[in-house]
């Protein structure tokens, strides 16, 4: 008999739990339904923020220029008798007849161009490095386009530049197609044989870090960029141009440490022309030129 009881009173509270369940249920319906629902004006807004991409580091090689190398070109190149001297103007000599008096001042002389004037020196016009071009050309690129991929590759993982890439202002890696063609190596005007790449600013300093630090001193045996000959032309093209140009084998590629990292990425490696353009002009441009490379740690020897 108390069995039978205990059972009918598990039983009476386990309704009422159910009941209660069940009450509470239908509230929260009811509320939810009486509730508005949710808007896009209610709910807050998310707003994207702009980012600027901007220099990570100070560029080390930069400010070696403006704190030493620039005082000590200045010291080094510096002409005390550029002020002294007076420039003569030069006088043309007057029409004599009437043919010369209509006949327009006649070119200068010579099978050679003319020189740029050389700018006296001053804390203004101290030379410095404006830009530097990598270069490489491919030939198997003649027979097969994809042969530019691997070069492409390289340049950019080199040189860090892409269009517009990185918050830079630039065009990346610029394939180049030839000018003319030449029959005996199959080769037409307009085919893709080579690419090159331009740098500035702090890519430009980056770049020569990371040729000083880690590919020139891994280079087996290698004495340094060849200086011209005593006996070399002063007045040629490229001793007034003030750009210093050298060329390094497929091998230096791989010493860079943005190829070495990745180095099966590389099917194939290509050597390379290296440009480093200056503002040095006029008389002894070159060895101004040559004077600001050295003091960025690049070695030079004389042939």
């Amino acid at each position: 008999m108390s069995a039978s009881v205990n059972a009918m009173r598990r039983s009476a509270s386990s309704v009422r739990s159910f009941n209660a369940v069940a009450s509470t249920s239908r509230s929260y319906a009811s509320a939810s339904k009486s509730a508005p629902a949710p808007t896009s004006a209610s709910s807050p807004s998310i707003s994207i923020p702009e980012i600027h991409l901007g220099a990570t580091h100070q560029s080390r090689y930069a400010e070696h220029y403006d704190r030493t190398i620039a005082s000590d070109l200045m010291y080094m190149t510096y002409n005390h008798r550029s002020h002294s001297t007076e420039t003569i103007p030069e006088v043309l000599p007057e029409p004599q007849t009437a043919y010369e008096l209509n006949r327009p001042t006649p070119p200068l002389r010579g099978n050679r161009p003319a020189r740029p004037s050389a700018k006296t020196l001053s804390p203004a016009t101290i030379p410095k490095l404006e830009s530097i071009v990598l270069h490489t050309m491919v030939k198997e690129a003649i027979g097969n386009k994809q042969s530019l991929l691997s070069a492409i590759m390289a340049l950019r993982a080199i040189s860090g530049q892409s269009p517009n890439g990185g918050g830079r202002s630039g065009n990346g890696v610029e394939v180049i197609v030839s000018r003319t063609g030449a029959a005996a190596f199959k080769l037409r005007a307009g085919m893709p044989v080579a690419v090159k790449v331009e740098m500035k600013g702090e890519a430009m300093y980056d770049f020569i870090q990371s040729l000083v630090d880690f590919v020139l001193p891994r280079i087996r045996e290698y004495p340094g960029i060849a200086l011209p000959a005593l006996s070399a032309s002063k007045t040629s093209p490229s001793a007034v141009g003030g750009v210093v140009s050298f060329g390094l084998p497929h091998t230096a590629m791989g010493l860079f440490p943005q190829i070495e990292a990745n180095l099966d990425s590389y099917p194939r490696l290509h050597g390379f022309h290296m440009y480093f353009k200056t503002s040095a002009k006029g008389d002894r441009a070159q060895e101004h030129a040559e004077a600001l490379l050295s003091g960025f740690r690049i070695p030079f020897h004389r042939r």
